[in-house]
């Protein structure tokens, strides 16, 4: 018969069996002190952490002895030890125990790309603005620089005083120098809609037209000098069909801008200009006179073949208002100015108005230039022009500034027709039907 105890009732201690001794558990001895693998210090046998060093005395514990030694607290409870540190080095996540932060196996540069912030270098560009500091990203035509080869280069910048950069130009060269270079610089028109758009879509479509060779003819300089003025005419023609249609409603004031270009082929150099964006030829020996071929489409210059002084023409109140224009409004008659040159050494200049405002005269042009290139260490086109566009700007860049340059040696293979070539070419400021 079994006995069902009595709940609550005290139960009768086991009686061991005959001839047995009951085992008894003797707890081990607590260690006096515990040491710290790290540093050697001598730590309470019921330290966690090394007071020195703050290294982990439970897990270096476990480590040198397989076991889990339990920590006593005061109140006789028994810690768990903390989990021990598995993931690799460097990968560390902030439950591992002494987690200090990601360290990675090897530098990293931090990362940049085009959306990074120019002005703060903090923030990023986002739904065009910085995310940071609210700065708009700069737009590439604020500050353009070109340079196709080293004898070709050029600089075309917003200035001080404009919102935007309403000037355009458009370069194209092959070596070796003097072989065939292409410079088209293009000024909006200020008070026409969007003329920026014009600018950059005409000097883009004369660029197309004038990069392919001009037609040499029966080989004499005369046809060459036909051909390159048929070239010239016909990209004119090109550029205005490209800002006429570059608006398609129709505004009070459509997209508008001058032309001018120049083109360098086999040492010789053929420039046509419309409006008042200019063509220099500055020469290297003192002997030879600078000149700006071509002329200009303006009040200024009626003024002045009327025998008005350079100064009073180009400082008077009407003196960029411009007679001829690319444009759906520009006049019927859009004939370049034509002017062809073999030249000596020196340097063909392409601008706009923003250079030549502070430096009008070719003599005044050349001098400024030669100037700039003695102060420089290394003189190419790009650093010149970019020296040019700094002058304009220290005297108040009131209007956006573009200057192409293309050095010339005055050596290649038209230097034995140089005279034909130059009997040939249309005289300046004849127009020339293309």
């Amino acid at each position: 018969m079994t006995d069902i105890p009595t709940a609550g009732a005290p139960q009768p201690a086991p009686v061991p069996a005959p001839g047995s001794l009951p085992s008894v558990t003797t707890a081990p001895a607590p260690p006096a002190s515990r040491d710290c693998p790290a540093c050697g210090t001598a730590n309470p046998a019921d330290s966690t952490f090394c007071e020195a060093c703050g290294a982990d005395l439970v897990v270096a514990a476990r480590a040198s002895d397989g076991a889990q030694p339990p920590a006593d607290v005061s109140d006789g409870t028994v810690l768990a030890s903390a989990t021990p540190q598995t993931a690799p080095a460097g990968e560390e996540s902030p439950l591992d125990v002494g987690w200090t932060g990601a360290v990675p196996s090897s530098a990293t540069a931090p990362a940049t790309d085009d959306l990074t912030c120019h002005a703060c270098g903090q923030g990023r560009i986002v739904d065009g603005y910085c995310d940071h500091c609210g700065t708009p990203p700069p737009n590439p035509r604020d500050h353009l620089v070109d340079s196709p080869t080293a004898w070709v280069g050029g600089v075309c910048d917003i200035g001080r005083r404009h919102a935007r950069n309403e000037d355009a130009m458009s370069l194209s060269a092959t070596d070796p120098p003097g072989s065939r270079a292409v410079l088209v610089v293009c000024d909006g028109v200020s008070m026409a809609t969007d003329s920026h758009i014009a600018s950059l879509a005409a000097a883009k479509a004369a660029r197309a037209v004038l990069d392919q060779p001009f037609p040499k003819g029966v080989g004499t300089p005369d046809s060459w000098a036909s051909g390159a003025a048929r070239a010239l005419t016909s990209a004119v023609t090109r550029a205005n069909e490209a800002v006429a249609a570059s608006v398609v409603e129709d505004v009070p004031n459509p997209p508008s801008c001058t032309f001018a270009a120049a083109v360098v082929e086999d040492d010789v150099v053929v420039a046509g200009n419309v409006g008042d964006s200019r063509v220099y030829w500055l020469p290297d020996a003192a002997d030879e006179p600078a000149r700006q071929l071509g002329r200009d489409d303006s009040f200024a210059q009626e003024q002045m073949t009327a025998g008005v002084p350079r100064l009073e023409a180009e400082t008077g109140p009407h003196a960029h208002s411009i007679t001829r224009w690319l444009g759906k409004d520009a006049p019927e008659d859009l004939t370049p100015h034509l002017t062809t040159l073999t030249p000596t050494p020196g340097w063909l200049m392409v601008c706009s108005d923003g250079l030549w405002n502070y430096c009008s005269e070719a003599e005044s042009l050349r001098t400024l230039l030669h100037d700039a290139a003695a102060r420089l260490d290394d003189a190419t086109p790009t650093t010149l022009a970019q020296a040019l566009v700094d002058f304009a700007n220290e005297q108040g860049g009131r209007d956006n500034i573009t200057v192409a340059l293309a050095r010339l040696a005055g050596r290649g293979s038209s230097t034995t027709t140089t005279e034909a070539t130059a009997a040939a070419a249309p005289v300046e400021g004849d127009p020339t039907d293309g």
